[in-house]
This record gives C-alpha cells, sequence and structure tokens, in this order.
C-alpha cells in the first residue's frame, strides 16, 4: 500500500500521478495546518485516474442518499429510499442505489454529480496548499460513478470552482483572513443578541480555539457560506477574527461603506482601517442591515449609487426616513459625474457627492469633516 510524505502545494502534484496512470482506489490524507494542530484528514476516491468523490471520510451509501433526496426532492426523500433499497440487489452499492432514485426520476446524475463536486472541492481546497502524509490503497471503497458512462467527476468544472472559492475567501480576506481564521466573540453578553439561533450558534462553536474550517465540520456546512455570516456577525459586532479588537479600537468611530466593488472596498479599507472602524457591505439590503444592527452606533455613511439590489439614492432616501438617521452624514461616492446625477443625490440626501476614481487624501479629508 504505497504511502509517503509531501510538501506544501505537492498534493496535487500526486494527484496528477494518480490520474496519469489510472490509477483506482482509496487516497487518504493528513495535511499538517500547523505544527501545534491535529492533522486534517480527508479522502478522495478514484476510479480509472479519475476522481470520483472527495470529502471528510467515506460516506455509508443511505446517508449520502438522504442527504440528495433532502436538497432536491425533500417531500420523497424517506418513501423513494425505501423504494431504491428494495429494488437495489446489491447492499453495499451507492452507484446502484442512486442509480434507482435516478430511473424514478427523484434524482439526476446531474443534480448528483454537481452535490459531490462541491463537496469534493471542499475537501481540496482544505488540504490543497498543506504539507501532510498521503496513503493510497487500491481498493476502491466506495463505489459511486456517474451518468450511463460510468465516468468520475469532471476535472475542468473540479478546478474551477476550487478557483473561484479561492476568489471568494480573498474578498473576504478583509473580514476574514482565511479559512483557517479563529473567531473570537465581541458580544460577551449573549442574551442581547436578537436572533435565537445566533446566539445559540455562537455560544456552542465560537471558543478562540476552533477555525472556521473546524466549525464547519462539526456542523456539516460549507466553510465558505459560513464565513458570509462570519463577515456579517463581524460588521456588526459581534465577533472578530482578531484577538483583543474589542479593546484596540472600540472606541473608533464607525463608518459603513456600500458599494459591489470588491476592489473599491479594499482600497476605502486601507484609506480608513487605521483610523476607523469600518464595515462593508455589497448591496443595499446588507448596508441597511449593518447600519440598524451595528453593536456601535455608524458615523458616516459612504454610499455608491449602482448597487445589485436597491440603488443608493433609493437607499439614502430610506436612511434618511428613519428619525434616528435622519442627521447621519451621508457620502456618495460613485462614478457618475453628471449634473443631474450630482442634484439627485443631494435631493436624496447625501451630504457630500464625490466620483470615483478618489485620492485616498481627498476621501480622508472629506471623511474627517463629518468624523
Amino acid at each position: 500500500m504505497p504511502h509517503g510524505k509531501y510538501q506544501p502545494k505537492q498534493l496535487g502534484t500526486l494527484l496528477n500521478i494518480l490520474r496519469s496512470h489510472r490509477a483506482s482506489g482509496t487516497l487518504h490524507v493528513k495535511a499538517t495546518i500547523a505544527l501545534d494542530a491535529q492533522a486534517r484528514s480527508r479522502v478522495l476516491v478514484f476510479q480509472g485516474g479519475e476522481i470520483t468523490y472527495g470529502d471528510y471520510s467515506i460516506p455509508d451509501r443511505l446517508s449520502l442518499a438522504k442527504k440528495l433526496t433532502k436538497q432536491f426532492k425533500p417531500a420523497m426523500s424517506e418513501i423513494a429510499i425505501k423504494f431504491a433499497r428494495e429494488k437495489a440487489t446489491n447492499s453495499t452499492s451507492a452507484r446502484e442505489l442512486l442509480e434507482v432514485l435516478c430511473k424514478i426520476r427523484v434524482l439526476s446524475w446531474e443534480q448528483i454529480e454537481s452535490f459531490v463536486l462541491a463537496r469534493t472541492a471542499i475537501a481540496l481546497e482544505q488540504i490543497l496548499p498543506y504539507a501532510g502524509q498521503f496513503q493510497f490503497n487500491p481498493t476502491v471503497e466506495f463505489d459511486l460513478t456517474y451518468g450511463e458512462a460510468h465516468r468520475g467527476l469532471n476535472l475542468s468544472k473540479l478546478k474551477f470552482n476550487i478557483a473561484r472559492r479561492y476568489k471568494e475567501w480573498s474578498y473576504l480576506a478583509p473580514t476574514i483572513p482565511s479559512m483557517e481564521a479563529v473567531p473570537h466573540l465581541l458580544q460577551t453578553d449573549l442574551k442581547r443578541l436578537p436572533l435565537p439561533k445566533v446566539r445559540q450558534h455562537l455560544y456552542q462553536w465560537v471558543d478562540g480555539k476552533h477555525t472556521l474550517v473546524d466549525i464547519a465540520e462539526k456542523i456539516d456546512r460549507d466553510p465558505l457560506q459560513l464565513a458570509r455570516l462570519y463577515q456579517t456577525w463581524a460588521q456588526i459586532g459581534w465577533v472578530s477574527f482578531k484577538e483583543n479588537l474589542a479593546s484596540d479600537r472600540k472606541n473608533l468611530p464607525t463608518i459603513l461603506s456600500v458599494d459591489d466593488s470588491p476592489t473599491i472596498q479594499m482600497r476605502i479599507l486601507q484609506a480608513l482601517g487605521d483610523r476607523y472602524r469600518v464595515l462593508l457591505a455589497s448591496n443595499g439590503s446588507d448596508g441597511l442591515k449593518l447600519l440598524l444592527l451595528a453593536r456601535e452606533p455608524v458615523s458616516l455613511l459612504l454610499l455608491d449609487i449602482n448597487l445589485p439590489d436597491i440603488d443608493g439614492l433609493e437607499m439614502c432616501r430610506t436612511v434618511r426616513s428613519l428619525p434616528k438617521f435622519r442627521d447621519l452624514p451621508i457620502v456618495m461616492l460613485t462614478t457618475r459625474n453628471t449634473l443631474v446625477d450630482k442634484m439627485k443625490g443631494i435631493i436624496a440626501g447625501t451630504n457630500r457627492y464625490l466620483t470615483k476614481p478618489i485620492e485616498t487624501e481627498k476621501l480622508l479629508k472629506v471623511v474627517s469633516e463629518f468624523v
């Protein structure tokens, strides 16, 4: 049974070797995330050199079928699985059980592959960057393949999915440094949080020890989806990914920037982050939530006009209609530069109207006039 060690970012080379040799079997990987951390175990199944499954571990065929039917046909889950079990002749074959579910049109091979591809991409993104150990068992421990051709996962889609996920992680970087980041509670009085489910989750999992990946694995969630929730909670002021942040920054004025461009948001954070506590929202709906739920009152609102849901002018009017925000400084920061656009901004209730691109010194000067 081949086994060995590999260096950081060399796991991809090992996968290519298995692919070129059209290997079939199960690859058990233990990635070393940090010297003082427990190794991260993931498993990949190969058939004919193609990856057919990847996850924390090899699933029980019934548990996989239940997850699939609950996601795609929840109303038929129990009765469909019961029927498939009666029709399948091999009590250990995941492929045969899912094939029955496809024949009765409860599932499709496209749905099954998309579900497994997503989980495999998650497993790979969590081990590809690191060094570790591997053990390859030539026995195929899970017989799942896809479609009438009994093929593996689409490699191009898998690579694209992983690349997309890394890019999305980078967008979260101003708030969440990486998937290995450890959240810390800022709101110590959890009873004050308005959402019971959030309160229960934070109480159970945010202990200053578990990383986002750890938490996601424990609750069987996509860590990237979980990170988006944590980003909102961090911006509201419930959690932080920096130790002692509460004592270091609690007295800084809070600025909310609403803009759907990650590039612009990064520049605003870089320009203002040393002097102000900056909250970021990519659309008007999230911006309004942050404005209403922020632990510390927002001192200034930076607002783009071109937002994906409601436009900035509408959001400005909405904010001004709320008594507690009638005197809140609002600065429009947009690419629209006509006299008509500026007049619309003034009528909507903005205090200043700035056009992009804007120099850091000018932005700081304008912000300092109001905060």
